[in-house]
């Protein structure tokens, strides 16, 4: 059972994609920044992230950069309302990125292909 490491500031919609993750069988780590989401990277493996772009308290293109300093090969998903934000987190080396609002049923299509395929950018 592969583990994901979500990390999203909206309280809701972190838990509302939490629960689908566990419902789809994977076991979910939570951060509510990026700060958070580093510090269960330094300590443990994820088989994939998704991370929010725009967080206080740590927001996800630093996250990205920071984690693909030390973990070339691990899938990252990148998610925001913002179209922007995801070009800029493609270019900055994240695997896939989705516009919210997304269905679950996107989501997990997506995180299928990513875990598949690995680190191959899908966008």
């Amino acid at each position: 059972m592969a583990t994901i490491l979500l990390m999203e500031d909206d309280n809701l919609l972190r838990e509302h994609l939490a629960e689908a993750l566990d419902d789809a069988g994977f076991n979910v780590a939570m951060a509510s920044n990026g700060i958070e989401g580093l510090a269960f990277v330094a300590t443990h493996q994820p088989d994939l992230i998704i991370t929010d772009i725009i967080m206080d308290d740590g927001e996800g293109i630093g996250s990205i950069i920071n984690i693909r300093r030390t973990h070339i090969d691990l899938p990252i998903l990148a998610i925001s309302g913002n179209p922007l934000y995801l070009n800029n987190s493609l270019k900055l080396s994240a695997n896939h990125a989705m516009l919210k609002p997304f269905s679950k049923a996107q989501l997990l299509v997506t995180i299928n292909m990513l875990l598949t395929d690995g680190a191959r950018r899908l966008a």
